[in-house]
């Protein structure tokens, strides 16, 4: 097996697993939710005093170390100017491949847009690897 396969098998394997998804969700957040911090000009520190935070945790945040409750991802999004959409995803059951029976049907416009770009620097790599 190649290591691409071998690489694409750990991945779909992990997508089976709450704890992938929940990572997902976090970094989906704190991409947009930078994405909207630097929209509206705002350092980590006009953050953190804009939500009566220290800037530590406003970093934890961002580096993803930190397990958000709703109330807070709110009040991070608000004091950004912007608005919490949280929304479950419709998945179709697929037929079951090596036991792993959920495919997603849709695919956040953050994780699609971070997918692609990873996809085409892959396959410059790869081209750039075969014609040495």
């Amino acid at each position: 097996m190649t290591l691409r396969k071998k690489l694409q098998s750990f991945v779909d394997e992990a997508k089976q697993t709450d704890a992938y998804w929940a990572e997902s969700a976090k970094l989906e957040f704190a991409l947009t939710l930078e994405q909207q911090r630097r929209a509206a000009g705002l350092s980590y520190a006009d953050l953190a005093k804009k939500m009566g935070t220290s800037a530590a945790y406003i970093s934890k945040v961002f580096r993803g170390d930190t397990n958000l409750t709703i109330e807070s991802m709110v009040k991070l999004a608000r004091a950004t100017g912007g608005q919490l959409d949280a929304r479950v995803l419709v998945v179709e059951v697929a037929a079951p491949v090596n036991g792993l029976a959920l495919a997603i049907k849709s695919v956040s416009p953050v994780l699609q847009a971070a997918e692609s770009g990873l996809s085409a620097r892959r396959g410059s790599g790869m081209q750039a690897n075969t014609q040495r």
